[in-house]
């Protein structure tokens, strides 16, 4: 007897009774493929959020909390050979009317940003107009369309951390009107973001010389978007190549009065990796470190709200060589207004972080060395670095230092100091003293003075750049693309779990194939008893039977993959519920290869198999 011949014509005299078995494994082969497509279209779906979230970008430079010029990304583009985009990056709040959306990513933006896109749109953003493009997910929360205006709030940021004991008032909220030029989707890089997350984040784009203007950083940025095939330490070499000191946020100013060269930074101290690096490497550099003094008292006297200075006393001539870390040296005005003479004691009370980063107000007792006249190098305003909200007023008591000062306890003779000497220090101390009272996290040092002669300063600056790297300013760079196929590439197997969720429907499914075909059997007990009789062994029957169940089981398991696909974007559909439920945009997209087919049938098949013959 053909075997083939007798297992289709059994089939098709059977069909109502293996009409179960049949629907079983429809139903059992459209939950198992159903699980598997599921799990490959959450994992190609993260890679595609991912994908859509860096754009073409391959590598980032960050700055932290730092800024560094926006021409360093041309510089660096011609070093490396690689395409470089500079950002402002900040976040801010945008409104219309009675909606408001917090978090909202403030991306400024050149021309350049757009080609990292995955599709690369044509946006062009008038500054002028304050044109801005905003992300799809944004436009959905506040129900925005083009020729909307936009409120967008932001806080300014200062040129130190707020809880700096002289970070200034800096950090106050701004706010600008915008008009929606643009909305951007996916493809055209509105799901940018730096955070890896796939949760997508409501983003502005403004053009780049609007949020400088905001934040008075003109020329200014905070990251690098990098899109080549340089290795990222390629990056760091040329980084450290074409740095320069604006991009370490210092200055090299020569002082006539003191015939000296003097490093200072943006962000009032020096960072410890940086000036340890050219106290290091410059023999003739001293420290220097100048502070708010909130009080000088002297009993009952007090001079309110000066400027204190150390310094190295060897370093200058109005200073004692020997002055000790627990005496201080006045100018003869502070000297009259406390009515003191070398040998008192003297109270000096200043702001400073403790480690919580709460402002305390700290004391520290000296004992008065000497009296200095308030003349020469004594004299100096150029000792006073630029406070922030301090510098640039024009009395004490227009003071925006950002801390909580009683400015109604300044005097009128404090006023007259002021205008006639600025920021002149009324105390001088020992270098080791200040460093023990007025060190922070941010750095020991307001300046380092350079006792050089006054030579071409490009020679000192190179020497400079040539002990200084990035990463001492957080310059730093990152492989933007790994950390994306990271975040993208979930430690929970998918397919796994949605197989294990649905572990008791596929058991249940087997099992009823597995019932429905023994009772299909003992429905042909005499036909078997029959063949049996005619010399048809009992492993040929039984070969024939299975041969049957497996015919039954293919066509079942190509009649549920479509029923699969269907199943999977209903599974998707309520993941996109409860995943997102923040944009109208698809966040799960379906994806199903040949081989998750291919391996989805036939381990259907095989367990089926299994539960018939056991």
């Amino acid at each position: 007897m053909n075997t083939r011949r007798y297992i289709f014509q059994s089939l098709w005299y059977y069909r109502f009774a293996y009409l179960g078995v049949f629907l079983g494994a429809v139903l059992g082969a459209m939950v198992l493929l159903g699980a598997l497509f599921a799990g490959s279209s959450v994992d190609e779906s993260l890679k595609q959020i991912g994908a859509n979230r860096i754009g073409k970008t391959t590598h980032l430079v960050t700055g932290g909390d730092r800024f560094f010029r926006q021409a360093l990304a041309e510089d660096l583009s011609e070093k490396a050979a690689v395409e470089v985009a500079p950002i402002l990056f900040a976040k801010g709040v945008a409104s219309v009317r009675q909606t408001t959306v917090n978090q909202v990513q403030l991306i400024g933006v050149t021309d350049a940003f757009w080609n990292f896109a995955p599709e690369p749109p044509d946006i062009s953003l008038n500054s002028k107009d304050n044109e801005v493009a905003i992300n799809s997910l944004l436009a959905d929360r506040l129900s925005l369309k083009l020729g909307d205006t936009v409120i967008v709030r932001f806080q300014k940021p200062g040129v130190v951390a707020g809880n700096a004991p002289v970070a200034g008032g800096g950090n106050s909220l701004e706010s600008l009107r915008a008009t929606v030029a643009r909305v951007v989707d996916d493809a055209s890089f509105g799901r940018f973001g730096l955070e890896t997350t796939q949760v997508p984040q409501a983003s502005i784009f403004l053009p780049i010389s609007i949020l400088q203007e905001a934040f008075e950083f003109p020329g200014r940025a905070n990251l690098l978007l990098i899109n080549g095939t340089a290795a990222g330490s390629e990056i760091e070499a040329a980084l450290n190549d074409v740095a320069q000191l604006a991009d370490y946020q210092l200055t090299l100013d020569w002082l006539e009065l003191a015939s000296e060269w003097e490093v200072k930074s943006d962000r009032v101290f020096i960072d410890a990796d940086i000036g340890s690096a050219l106290l290091h490497n410059f023999t003739s550099a001293r420290p220097v470190t100048s502070y708010l003094v909130n009080d000088i008292k002297l009993g009952e006297s007090v001079t309110p709200y000066s400027i204190g200075t150390a310094l190295d006393p060897t370093s200058v001539s109005f200073l004692p060589d020997d002055l000790a870390e627990n005496e201080i040296v006045l100018n003869d005005w502070t000297a009259e207004d406390l009515s003191a003479a070398a040998g008192d004691a003297v109270s000096l009370t200043y702001f400073q972080t403790a480690e919580s980063g709460v402002l305390e107000e700290e004391s520290a007792d000296f004992v008065v060395r000497s009296i200095v006249p308030l003349e020469g190098l004594a004299g100096d305003r150029a000792w006073m670095p630029n406070f922030p909200g301090i510098s640039e007023a024009e009395v004490p008591s227009d003071w925006d230092a950002g801390l909580p000062l009683d400015l109604e306890r300044v005097r009128d003779k404090d006023d007259e100091y002021w205008e006639t000497h600025r920021g002149t220090p009324k105390v001088y101390l020992s270098i080791d003293a200040g460093k023990r009272i007025w060190a922070t996290q941010w750095g020991d040092y307001t300046a380092l003075r350079l006792a050089l002669p006054k030579i071409d300063e490009s020679v000192i600056i190179e020497k400079m750049l040539s002990v200084l790297s990035p990463d001492m300013n957080q310059l730093l760079v990152q492989d933007f693309a790994e950390q994306a196929k990271t975040a993208a590439s979930s430690a929970v197997d998918f397919g796994g779990l949605f197989v294990g969720m649905s572990f008791f429907l596929i058991l249940a499914a087997l099992g009823l194939v597995a019932m429905l075909f023994q009772f299909c059997l003992l429905q042909r007990n005499r036909e078997s008893a029959l063949l049996s009789s005619l010399g048809v062994r009992g492993k040929q029957l039984m070969r024939w039977r299975l041969g049957e169940a497996f015919v039954i089981l293919i066509v079942g398991s190509l009649v549920g993959l479509p029923l699969a696909v269907l199943y999977t974007k209903q599974i998707l559909r309520f993941l996109e519920g409860i995943w997102a439920g923040q944009t109208s945009a698809s966040t799960f997209v379906f994806y199903a290869d040949s081989t998750t087919i291919v391996i989805g049938i036939s381990v259907f098949l095989i367990l089926s198999m299994l539960s018939l013959w056991l």
